[in-house]
């Protein structure tokens, strides 16, 4: 297994900041196929899926960040 790339300093501002509606969570349990269980910032624990357009291109594993849009 291949090591984590480490992002240099100007790759780092490129990252996307939640916008309104958005929230910042952690990555606690993969639960397979596309679901996940996600602790908030907002303390809530809440199940989420991982978006068609995200889902083969970006691998999230536990306690990775992610944004998060609760409705």
């Amino acid at each position: 297994m291949g090591k984590r790339q480490v992002k240099s300093e100007s790759e780092l501002k490129k990252i996307r900041l939640p916008e309104e509606g958005e929230i910042f969570g952690r990555v606690l349990k993969l639960l397979g196929g596309e679901n996940l269980m996600v602790k908030c910032t907002d303390g809530i624990t809440r199940r989420g899926r991982i978006r068609g357009k995200l889902k083969r291109r970006v691998w999230i594993r536990e306690n990775d960040i992610v944004i998060i849009a609760p409705w």
